[in-house]
């Protein structure tokens, strides 16, 4: 032992090496930290994201989206917001590996700090401005894919065309895509509080059809799904009562 004492003090003689002073370490642990609180914010501003399509997205017509449950999880949740959330969740993981608490958790259990306080940070986020600007940013640059296409098909219940007259009897006339004109009944049809019929407006249809170029809607809906923030947000904030209690009418709307 007394050996390996004098050869490490003879290699910091021999290299010169000089102890580091206290606010060298002070900066970068502090570095470190502002860095990581910085990952989880963004992944928190991501997942608010993600949870404000999830609010916004057409639930009532789950079962009834063209090619199943599954393509209507694939059109509501964006990429974008899930490569940015893994993106930023690993940003987050390897900066909190370097602190002195970070190391000493497992990767199960930091990972699950990371998600919680990314999710609190995401909620809190949604009443901000915040990722309104992030929405913007990938609607300019990666705006979500819609294939009216998928809505050509009246046989299977889809309809899709734009309103070329409305009647008072609860009838439209609809130009569908093949050109042909459909008489759509929609008395008794659902349509979201935001959507204004009127003509020249583009709309997608389901029901059924009830003969040739004959249509009885069971929902009426704006020509794309929805993407406005600012009525997420609002949205939001009457769904949660004063006190943080959740109103038990919260289910997500069209």
């Amino acid at each position: 032992m007394p050996n390996l004492s004098k050869k490490i003090l003879a290699k910091i003689k021999s290299e010169k090496i000089s102890p580091r002073e206290k606010w060298i370490f002070l900066v970068k642990n502090y570095g470190i930290w502002i860095l990581a609180v910085l990952a989880i914010v963004l992944a928190g501003i991501f997942l608010g994201n993600l949870i404000a399509d999830l609010l916004l997205a057409e639930w009532r017509i789950f079962q009834r989206f063209p090619g199943g449950g599954v393509r209507f999880l694939a059109s509501t949740i964006s990429i974008f917001w899930l490569v940015g959330i893994l993106a930023a969740g690993a940003l987050a993981f390897l900066f909190l590996r370097k602190t002195r608490r970070g190391y000493r958790l497992g990767g199960l259990a930091l990972s699950g700090v990371i998600f919680v306080a990314s999710l609190v940070g995401g909620i809190s986020l949604l009443s901000s401005s915040l990722p309104g600007k992030f929405l913007e940013f990938r609607d300019q640059h990666f705006p979500p894919k819609f294939e009216s296409q998928k809505w050509q098909n009246p046989a299977a219940g889809f309809l899709f065309g734009k309103i070329i007259a409305i009647h008072e009897n609860s009838i439209l006339l609809l130009d569908s895509l093949d050109g042909s004109t459909w008489e759509v009944e929609f008395a008794a049809a659902e349509i979201p509080d935001f959507l204004e019929l009127k003509i020249g407006e583009k709309v997608r249809a389901i029901g059924e059809k009830i003969a040739t170029e004959k249509f009885r809607a069971e929902f009426i809906l704006p020509e794309k799904p929805p993407r406005e923030f600012e009525r997420v947000r609002k949205n939001l904030m009457k769904e949660i009562l004063p006190g943080g209690r959740i109103n038990s009418r919260s289910a997500p709307q069209i």
